[in-house]
């Protein structure tokens, strides 16, 4: 049998009667608990790389998705904003490090079909990859690099909603034409 997330209470340990509802209220001592959505930050950080512009991602290496490439991010801790947990995000996963202050919006969604996920997309500012750190491997991330153009990113991305975000970016700088991937 699979663990059912909240299946008891938090304050007293009855079990919930139903377990496929939100929100579910105890019977016990009348606690309630939510399934709020959960904050990603993603960020975008363009990195020019001779004349061309590409954006920074990492190679996955833990599932989901192992192996495929995906622009930075994760999940925010409760103490963070969206901007410091993004920069966070950034230092942890390619050792480059950005001003959380420098931040700016570029698009927020939530996942399809359950959006029990919302993505804060962001851009940093940008950098030049010959001034970037070398890179250390770490349990999440085995490869850094860049992505030049927005066609076929499907195939080489592990989730659907970072490939929107790319196309987007490249979009708003006239860039078109397939993919291209290169380490760093």
């Amino acid at each position: 049998m699979a663990n059912v997330r909240d299946a008891h209470c938090h304050a007293c340990g009855t079990a919930f009667p139903t377990s496929d509802k939100y929100p579910r209220t105890c019977p016990n001592c009348g606690t309630q608990v939510w399934a709020n959505p959960i904050p990603v930050s993603v960020v975008l950080v363009p990195v020019r790389h001779g004349a061309r512009v590409g954006l920074l991602v990492v190679r996955r290496s833990i599932e989901p998705k192992k192996g495929l490439l995906a622009l930075v991010g994760g999940f925010l801790e409760e103490h963070e904003t969206w901007q410091q947990g993004g920069a966070r995000e950034v230092r942890e996963e390619t050792d480059v490090v950005i001003d959380e202050a420098t931040l700016v919006p570029f698009w927020f969604t939530s996942t399809e079909p359950r959006p029990n996920r919302v993505l804060l997309f962001s851009t940093a500012t940008e950098m030049d990859a010959a001034k970037l750190p070398v890179f250390s491997a770490t349990n999440e991330t085995s490869e850094r690099g860049l992505v030049f153009g927005p066609d076929g990113l499907e195939a080489a991305f592990a989730f659907g909603l970072h490939v929107e975000a790319a196309r987007r970016f490249f979009a708003a700088r006239g860039v078109d034409g397939a993919h291209e991937f290169i380490a760093l």
